[in-house]
């Protein structure tokens, strides 16, 4: 498609209370956007029945030189992509969603259409087994040659980029604003590290907020580009419940990492499994589902080599933080001791030193 008739694309995308539905129709019935910014006010009217009065009303304030100007102004810019519904670039597992979005507006670059995607997701408030958890099913995933889907947002979203880029995978970051808004700040980093590496999706024009209404739509995005979703964590009522639901509509798979019953932020993934979703052990649960990815043979690791003592302070060690004192108590060690093991444990990456002398096991193997 040339840029004269992506400007038309633009312009019909970025026109308030269209959307991707109404987009379609438009589409179905004046085959292009130019023939909806030539048609004349009379011909739009007859389209009220099945658009509504204030869809063509923006449509017809919007038919401004100005408009097609500024349009044109994006197809300039180096740093933004935009690709149509019926150009070949476009994700071929999102075109067959029900309402597809018209227009992509993309910073990056797009993956190989060949390869295998996972969408992880899960709550804002995720818990620090939930954040580890996330992080490490996406650098294995990263590892394996899948590209990792997720919306960008704090918590289990942005650990799900995080263990992407840290396996040097490539990672989709979906957002419920313009690519060109970082939302949230604390993400600034992933944004810009995906920005780099991976890629940063939106089917919102430049400069829109994010709205709250923006985001369930959003969320049909990161299963409509996945082959299967990955729920973390998920509460009772949950974001990432509305993305399963967009997923199941769409025919992906949905798993499901098993919580604490204690904790809240389990119950939705928790239930997903009671209901029928595929419960997550590892990455191999995820990849064995996957079409056409054939699981790499395995080399053997060599196992870790600890001495009695640090065996000891291990073993006392989980994936959910741990006290000094605690764990000075299951050892029986003086204080002095047990730091001078957990440093050497911890410099050889095996345990992870957490702010208020808290310890963990290392997430990755070695």
């Amino acid at each position: 498609m040339d840029n004269y008739n992506k400007v038309f694309w633009i312009w019909l995308s970025s026109i308030p209370n269209i959307g991707s539905r109404r987009f379609g129709y438009l589409l179905r019935s004046f085959e292009d956007p130019e023939n909806v910014w030539k048609a004349s006010e009379k011909e739009l009217i007859q389209h009220i029945p099945n658009i509504g009065r204030v869809p063509i009303n923006s449509i017809i304030q919007h038919r401004k030189e100005k408009k097609l100007k500024e349009a044109e102004k994006i197809l300039h810019r180096d740093d933004i992509s935009v690709i149509t519904i019926i150009e070949d670039k476009y994700p071929p597992l999102l075109k067959n969603i029900y309402a597809p979005p018209p227009v992509l507006y993309i910073k990056g670059k797009l993956p190989d259409k060949e390869l295998s995607t996972v969408a992880i997701v899960g709550s804002r408030q995720a818990t620090y087994y939930g954040k580890q958890v996330a992080e490490r099913l996406a650098y294995e995933l990263g590892q394996a040659g899948v590209v990792v889907v997720s919306g960008l947002a704090r918590g289990i979203d942005a650990m799900a980029h995080k263990g992407a880029l840290k396996a040097e995978g490539h990672t989709i970051g979906v957002l419920g604003c313009g690519v060109d808004i970082v939302y949230p700040q604390d993400n600034i980093k992933y944004y810009k590290e995906i920005t780099e590496k991976g890629t940063l999706i939106s089917e919102y024009p430049l400069g829109t907020t994010p709205a709250a209404g923006n985001f369930p739509a959003r969320n049909r995005i990161i299963s409509g580009l996945s082959h299967g979703v990955v729920v973390v964590e998920a509460r009772q009522r949950s974001g990432a419940l509305i993305t399963v639901d967009f997923a199941l509509e769409q025919g992906r798979d949905v798993f499901a990492v098993p919580g604490n019953i204690n904790q809240p932020c389990s119950y939705g993934t928790n239930n997903l499994i009671k209901e029928g979703a595929k419960l997550v052990m590892s990455v191999d649960d995820i990849l064995e589902e996957l079409p056409n990815y054939v699981m790499p043979r395995r080399s053997e690791t060599q196992s870790i080599q600890l001495d009695f003592l640090e065996a000891q302070v291990y073993n006392a060690l989980d994936s959910e933080p741990k006290h000094i004192d605690e764990i000075g108590s299951i050892t029986h060690m003086d204080m002095g001791q047990l730091n001078s093991i957990l440093t050497k444990l911890e410099i050889r990456g095996i345990v992870k030193r957490l702010p208020g002398k808290l310890f963990v096991r290392s997430q990755f193997k070695l």
